[in-house]
């Protein structure tokens, strides 16, 4: 792609984050789905950044079935309660995207562990 795709996401993920604007997630889900690595790259960084709202953006993923693998490890990096809960949904199902939402359940309670007291 080049620099003006580049600041699309850049600016769409400015918009995700401070007003949620509904297009601007949009176009970071098609970005984080391209083949571009680094709108692929700039995409992720803005929807792990945006937290809790990004849980939305991916419920809506899951709702229109775009999720995909790559996608659901997001929210390990989002962490959080809503996050392990709709990873629990995922995982629940079969599949490669229930597998990846294994892994990240895994991840997160390794880090969990961590975490706890010695």
């Amino acid at each position: 792609m080049g620099v003006g795709s580049s600041l699309k996401v850049i600016s769409a993920g400015v918009a995700w984050r401070t007003v949620g604007a509904e297009s601007a997630g949009d176009t970071l889900l098609q970005a984080f789905g391209s083949g571009d690595e680094q709108n692929r790259t700039l995409a992720g960084m803005s929807i792990v950044k945006a937290g809790e709202r990004s849980i939305n953006l991916i419920e809506k993923a899951k709702s229109e079935g775009r999720l995909t693998p790559p996608l659901v490890r997001l929210l390990a990096d989002i962490g959080g309660p809503r996050s392990r809960g709709l990873l629990d949904e995922i995982a629940s199902g079969s599949g490669p995207v229930a597998a990846a939402a294994g892994e990240s359940l895994n991840l997160l309670d390794q880090i969990d562990g961590l975490d706890a007291p010695q």
